[in-house]
Formats: C-alpha cells, sequence, structure tokens
C-alpha cells in the first residue's frame, strides 16, 4: 500500500514540473534585435530636404540664373524660283472655250518642259469654268438678258530650279500661249547652312544680352544651364524679295531681280550667376 502512494506521489510531480516548464516556453519568446535604418525622401519642389530617422541632411542652396533669348539672321542668294501661269479662254459656246483652253495649255505645258522643267515641278493650281453675261441697252424695259460668254481658266505652278532661267521661261511662257503670269517668289533649296549660321548668331548675341544685363546687375555671367530652340507655327523665319507681278517681259527674258533671301533663327539660353 505504501509503495503504491509512493508512486502516485512521484508521477504527480513529474506532471506538475512538466506544466510549469511549458508555461515558462510561452510565457518568453525569443527576443530578436534588429538595428533601425534610417531614410531620406527630398522635399517636393520646395528645395528643402525631409529628414526621416536620425540622419541629418542639408538643404542644397537655390542657383541664380539669368535666362535670356537671342536672334540670329543669316542672308542668302535664291537658288529657286516660283511662279503661277496659266491661259485663259473665252467663247459664246462652253465646249468651243473648253476646247480651246485645252489646245493652248498643252501647247503651254511642252513650251515649258522644253526648257527642262521636270513634270514634278508643274502642278495644276486651279482650273475652273465661269459663265459671264453681257449687260443689255439700258433702254431695254422687255426683261431680256444679254448673250452668256463661257471663259476656262487654268492655272499651274511651276519650280524652277536655275533662277537664271525664270526670265526666259516667262517669256517662252507668254510665246506659247499663257495669259496669266502672277506669284512670283524665291526661296533657297537647301536652308540648313543658313539656318546653321542664324543659330550659332543668336547663341553669340545671347551671351551678349546675358553679359550686358549680368554687369548692370553688378554680377558675373557662369556656365550655360540650359538652351531652347524658339520655334513658332511656322519654324524659322525666311524672309526674302519677291518680284512684282507687273514686272516687264522684254527681249531676252523678262528682268528678274532675286534679291536676297534671310534667314532668323531665335534661341532662349539660361547662364548661371556667378
Amino acid at each position: 500500500m505504501l509503495n503504491r502512494k509512493m508512486i502516485y506521489s512521484v508521477v504527480l510531480i513529474v506532471i506538475v514540473f512538466a506544466f510549469a516548464a511549458g508555461c515558462s516556453a510561452t510565457a518568453a519568446p525569443a527576443i530578436v534585435a534588429s538595428s533601425p535604418q534610417p531614410s531620406i525622401q527630398a522635399g517636393g519642389g520646395s528645395g528643402n530636404a525631409q529628414l526621416v530617422g536620425n540622419l541629418p541632411v542639408q538643404p542644397s542652396a537655390s542657383v541664380r540664373t539669368i535666362t535670356v533669348v537671342g536672334t540670329g539672321r543669316a542672308p542668302g542668294a535664291p537658288d529657286v524660283a516660283h511662279v503661277n501661269v496659266g491661259v485663259e479662254t473665252r467663247s459664246a459656246s462652253i465646249q468651243q472655250a473648253v476646247a480651246d483652253n485645252k489646245d493652248r495649255m498643252s501647247e503651254l505645258l511642252d513650251a515649258l518642259k522644253a526648257l527642262g522643267i521636270a513634270d514634278k515641278d508643274i502642278q495644276t493650281s486651279n482650273y475652273g469654268v465661269y459663265t459671264e453675261r453681257q449687260p443689255v441697252s439700258g433702254s431695254d424695259t422687255s426683261g431680256n438678258v444679254g448673250p452668256v460668254t463661257y471663259q476656262v481658266n487654268n492655272q499651274v505652278s511651276l519650280t524652277v530650279r536655275d533662277v537664271a532661267k525664270l526670265g526666259d521661261v516667262l517669256d517662252k511662257a507668254v510665246a506659247a500661249g499663257a495669259t496669266n503670269i502672277y506669284g512670283v517668289n524665291f526661296s533657297v533649296a537647301d536652308t540648313s547652312k543658313l539656318e546653321a549660321d542664324a543659330r550659332a548668331k543668336a547663341i553669340a548675341d545671347a551671351k551678349s544680352r546675358a553679359e550686358s544685363l549680368a554687369k548692370l546687375s553688378g554680377v558675373a555671367v557662369g556656365d550655360v544651364l540650359g538652351v531652347s530652340e524658339v520655334i513658332g507655327s511656322s519654324g524659322p523665319i525666311y524672309e526674302g524679295a519677291r518680284m512684282s507681278a507687273a514686272a516687264g517681259l522684254g527681249g531676252g527674258g523678262a528682268p528678274i531681280q532675286p534679291g536676297e533671301l534671310e534667314v532668323n533663327m531665335s534661341v532662349q539660353v539660361t547662364f548661371a550667376i556667378k
């Protein structure tokens, strides 16, 4: 009997120790140490940095600047001419007016191509058929209207790639039946060199303007911080002479004066202030 009680006592003691050990493991979890990592976030456009964590950050000083717009001009001799020529015919019969216009326009185009003008440089710019009524006598009160005249107008736009030949082209066009000549103007086939020259002059002008402003303000011009080309809706500006539509057509070619074409460029430059 005594031995059985002793066995019960030992088992009870073992159970109590096991329960106590389990409670200790639950109440005292393991601890893992970690080092906090500081981080930095830049201020949203205010120029001041914000500190997150424990790392100090010094805000950067603002840069003082001078911004100017410089302009440059580069002259050049035109080497391409553009002109509109056409034939106008009239007749009391619309069929006759159309037929006459077709014949005379064909002769005109043949003459232009014989002068070396390529098909790609001849483009129809207008074709129209119109009616005209001749006025009746003021004493006629019967309500009658005058006779009808039909008018046909056919125009082509020409590109003459040798300005020296323009006078001869206009003379030959008239001799071939052209009745209308207008809209003569000039251009340069490749303006890249003129644009580069004008752009370089614009940069030099911008630097001169910035130095003038800096001197007036008691400071000095530093490095270039930004450059942009000022381009409007039509790009660089081209200015050139235009021949009057009333130019004479004399022997040896019409007296044409191509004049001089000018390319204008503008740039915006931002300089640092020392």
